[in-house]
């Protein structure tokens, strides 16, 4: 990742002030936001619909092709490496959670990945051609709507837009995984995955997760080795070592503030585990 600081990008700070946007490749292209290592307090859908890249997100290298969909969360860590705009073409969406979930919990988990889902069809979205002429229809509404804002109800034009959006992506996410047949085992995973989102800060035995699932540590071995080649331990110490990342570099929280987030009795000791796992201590990492 680049060793430069991450910047923090707030809705009513930026666009029109809205809380939503929907943005097209030529702006995108020619700024630089997208292009710098940052945190924001709004979801960002990207269309790719031309050309190919690479991207970062939490510390992690993807690369993306023509036709498919990115869905970012707001406390994910995100940049583009340089893109030539006469090759690639781009497309963002961008909401509050606030925005969508204040009529529409049912859509709320759709920006709550884990590390995999990248790879597991949840996150990163390979379109048809049918598809995509759906969200190009969808999208000319938004732009039509987000252009003339000024006009009485907008904001439940773009509002019931944006759900019917998302509602679309989800059926492509739930064929994916259709397709993929989810084992008992995959299904077992998932769960797991679901309850460390949920305690991870607090939560750093495995004995915890075991009990919850009524697993013995045989069972949860065996699924956490066929998915990361790591053991259960390992896996919960990953994710928390990523949120300490992420409050490093996209926040100003105090050390010790951060120490005691995430279950620390005392921030000497997370700068122990921290570094252990690093090789940077915690003041070395928020440097970089």
């Amino acid at each position: 990742m680049h060793h430069q600081n991450i910047s923090y990008h707030q809705n009513k700070k930026i666009g029109k002030g809205l809380p939503f946007a929907i943005v097209p490749s030529s702006i995108l292209l020619e700024g630089t936001d997208i292009f710098s290592p940052s945190k924001r307090d709004f979801h960002v859908l990207f269309w790719f619909k031309k050309g190919s890249g690479t991207y970062y997100i939490d510390f992690q290298k993807y690369t993306f092709q023509p036709n498919t969909l990115m869905l970012l969360s707001k406390d994910q860590i995100s940049y583009f490496d340089a893109l030539d705009p006469e090759e690639v073409e781009i497309q963002s969406i961008v909401f509050t959670p606030e925005f969508l979930y204040r009529n529409d919990h049912d859509l709320q988990h759709m920006f709550q990945f884990s590390l995999a889902s990248h790879i597991e069809g949840m996150q990163y979205l390979s379109l048809s051609e049918k598809e995509s002429t759906f969200f190009q229809m969808m999208s000319d509404q938004m732009f039509e709507v987000y252009d003339h804002w000024e006009l009485p109800q907008q904001e439940h034009a773009f509002y019931h837009w944006l759900s019917l959006f998302l509602i679309q992506v989800e059926r492509i996410q739930q064929q994916h995984q259709s397709i993929k047949k989810i084992s008992p085992s995959d299904q077992l995973h998932l769960k797991f995955q679901q309850l460390l989102e949920e305690n991870f800060k607090k939560e750093y035995k495995v004995e915890f997760y075991l009990n919850i699932l009524n697993i013995n540590i045989k069972a949860l071995s065996k699924i956490l080795k066929e998915k990361y080649d790591l053991p259960p331990k390992a896996v919960i110490d990953e994710r928390r070592v990523l949120e300490i990342k992420r409050l490093l570099k996209g926040t100003s929280i105090p050390i010790k503030e951060i120490a005691y987030e995430m279950g620390f009795d005392e921030p000497t000791n997370m700068v122990k585990y921290f570094k252990k796992r690093v090789s940077f201590t915690p003041k070395e990492f928020r440097l970089l």
